[in-house]
């Protein structure tokens, strides 16, 4: 996909998320079916039905692209080009009544994702970005904003994401070696969109996630201005093994701060 094929299909991309939103905010707070994974992860009948949404939604916009999502992984080639998704990222927030859950779209080649899409179903607010494009900020009804992420000084404020099962552990080992930190928790890869919008400076991830809770942000973050690594500060793969796992990863919105030495302390 090059540039050009990216600014015909986002108007497409959009609308796919857009329906499953809608879907979303039909049976949020709502009594819904919810089971659980092999891994003991909760799954609602909306995931899945938003899965479908967006499963269908890409392969009628690019039938050659093969599209793996968090609901249907299994057995599917991951070679070259693939779409990456998470259909409704924050399934806990969801089932909770909370505001924090999100879309995730991603479009990965050769390892790397090249295009990412993260979408808020309640503010309607969109991140995008595609390779050397830039990384945009859309509210809704209002014109898109080119984002960068923020330059840090070493006595600046840092608003540091963190999920919300974080270790307290990390929590000290941060605020005794940085200055000025404030520690937000949040659900879902929003926390992406708010460091690309400069809003926040690094988001540390300790446990393992799966590539597509990270693959959408990473494109974004990374057009921004900033980078997403693994501990050795080499910056993060896709299709690394079958179950498309992660193992920890860092959110770094200044590349030039010394991050190196603060993540050896909180591994």
């Amino acid at each position: 996909m090059i540039k050009e094929n990216f600014i015909k299909f986002l108007p497409d991309l959009i609308s796919i998320c857009e329906q499953a939103a809608e879907l979303q905010i039909k049976y949020h707070k709502t009594k819904i079916n919810i089971s659980r994974k092999y891994d003991g992860t909760p799954v609602t009948e909306i995931d899945i039905a938003s899965s479908k949404i967006i499963t269908m939604g890409l392969k009628s916009m690019t039938p050659e692209i093969r599209v793996i999502s968090e609901e249907h992984y299994s057995g599917v080639d991951a070679s070259g080009y693939f779409w990456l998704v998470d259909p409704l990222d924050g399934t806990k927030n969801y089932i909770n009544d909370g505001s924090q859950f999100c879309i995730n779209i991603a479009l990965v080649k050769d390892n790397f994702p090249i295009l990412g899409l993260i979408y808020s179903p309640i503010t309607k607010d969109l991140y995008y970005a595609f390779e050397n494009f830039g990384s945009y900020y859309k509210k809704f009804n209002e014109e898109p904003i080119k984002m960068r992420t923020s330059k840090l000084t070493f006595e600046g404020i840092k608003n540091i994401y963190t999920s919300t099962s974080i270790k307290s552990v990390i929590i000290k080992n941060l605020t005794e070696n940085l200055n000025n930190v404030e520690i937000i928790r949040y659900s879902s890869a929003l926390k992406f969109g708010f460091i690309a919008n400069g809003k926040g400076c690094f988001y540390p991830r300790i446990g393992p996630t799966h590539e597509w809770d990270t693959a959408s942000g990473q494109c974004i973050i990374e057009e921004a201005g900033g980078i997403v690594v693994d501990k050795l500060m080499k910056r993060l793969q896709y299709n690394k093994n079958s179950e498309y796992l992660n193992k920890e990863f860092f959110v770094i919105g200044d590349p030039n701060f010394g991050w190196a030495r603060i993540i050896n302390m909180i591994i």
